[in-house]
């Protein structure tokens, strides 16, 4: 017979098991919904069930990929798979080395993922995306009543400006003509081909960077809770050195010579600096009001809601927080060695 402690420790995994199992049975999307949460629930598998239901869940994953996904995306969807096992598996002596690992395999992933659709599409990535995401669409039942939200959204028009376009309503169909329906494609077709680039490098860069976060600060919050020491230190005291954020403003300057340049690949390589400025700098921002908050009195719960809701909604003030705290040092964090050289 199995242990109390031991029963409750294998339900949570039992259950993604099972979910995995049914997502795999019922839509493709699903499934990849799941999976790229794959590395946050093996974190929060190995500190509260173990390694062994952490694997048991990677394994569950790669799986389930094997025998749903196309042949095509076969070699991210193991890749992501077996790294987030890989990484689970491997004991960590230093601090530093499970958010690089987790960084490197978010990394990795997404560059084979694109590797594929460029050879899938011939080199044309963006166009080939922005096509295939329009064939889906357009074989879906519901077509045209995502076609009416996108429109409704700015994200495609027509060409005639007097044209009259249904309203979509609750638990109502929407029929449109063969015309406004190809019409209204089209535009779709030609918004996601302009926005794709930089949307590509945004999802690339903030989901590295949000797996990273919480893979290793969702571990460390629970550690903390059963009355552990957490491996690494509270949110409010997170800071950049004074040498990597000199080089994170480093970016900018690529970014402004991307920007100023004809050439698509810079375009690209300036899209990804400037989101990966903009994302360190929001991380200390955020640790900043985290400081800030704390200070003042202000209860964790509070304190999180804020820095999600700037983050999310006007995420210009959580940069600037984080520019002005590398700037000035105001938490007093910085080692007094570093301190003395500015």
């Amino acid at each position: 017979m199995l242990g109390k402690e031991t029963g409750k420790k294998l339900i949570v995994p039992a259950v993604l098991v099972l979910l995995i199992a049914i997502a795999a049975g019922t839509s493709t999307l699903l499934l990849i919904a799941w999976m790229l949460l794959l590395p946050l629930m093996a974190a929060l598998l190995e500190e509260n069930s173990g390694r062994v239901a952490a694997a048991a869940v990677c394994v569950a994953a790669g799986m389930a990929a094997g025998l749903v996904l196309p042949a095509d995306a076969l070699p991210a969807a193991l890749t992501w798979c077996a790294g987030t096992l890989a990484v689970v598996c491997v004991p960590a002596r230093n601090r530093l080395v499970r958010p690089i690992l987790w960084a490197a395999l978010c990394t990795i992933t997404w560059f084979i993922t694109l590797a594929t659709l460029m050879r899938l599409t011939g080199g044309h990535t963006v166009n080939g995306l922005a096509q295939g995401i329009c064939n889906l669409i357009n074989a879906q039942p519901e077509r045209d009543t995502i076609l009416v939200n996108a429109y409704n959204m700015g994200l495609s028009r027509v060409d005639n400006p007097n044209t009259v376009i249904p309203s979509v309503r609750m638990m109502s169909s929407v029929v449109l003509q063969d015309e406004i329906r190809l019409q209204l494609l089209y535009s779709l077709r030609v918004t996601m081909e302009e926005t794709l680039p930089t949307l590509l490098c945004d999802v690339v860069v903030y989901h590295t960077a949000l797996t990273t976060l919480l893979s290793v600060l969702l571990p460390d919050w629970q550690r903390r809770k059963k009355g552990k020491e957490g491996i690494f230190p509270p949110l409010d005291q997170w800071f950049m050195p004074r040498p990597l954020g000199r080089g994170v403003f480093a970016l900018l300057i690529v970014w402004l010579i991307a920007f100023l340049s004809n050439n698509g690949l810079m375009h690209y390589l300036g899209a990804l600096c400037s989101d990966v400025f903009r994302a360190a700098f929001m991380l200390q921002g955020i640790c900043f009001l985290q400081w800030l908050g704390k200070r003042i009195g202000i209860r964790v719960i509070m304190r999180n809601i804020w820095s999600v809701v700037l983050a999310v909604l006007i995420p210009i003030v959580p940069i600037l927080m984080g520019v002005f705290d590398q700037q000035r040092d105001a938490r007093h964090l910085r080692p007094k060695k570093e301190a003395g050289q500015e």
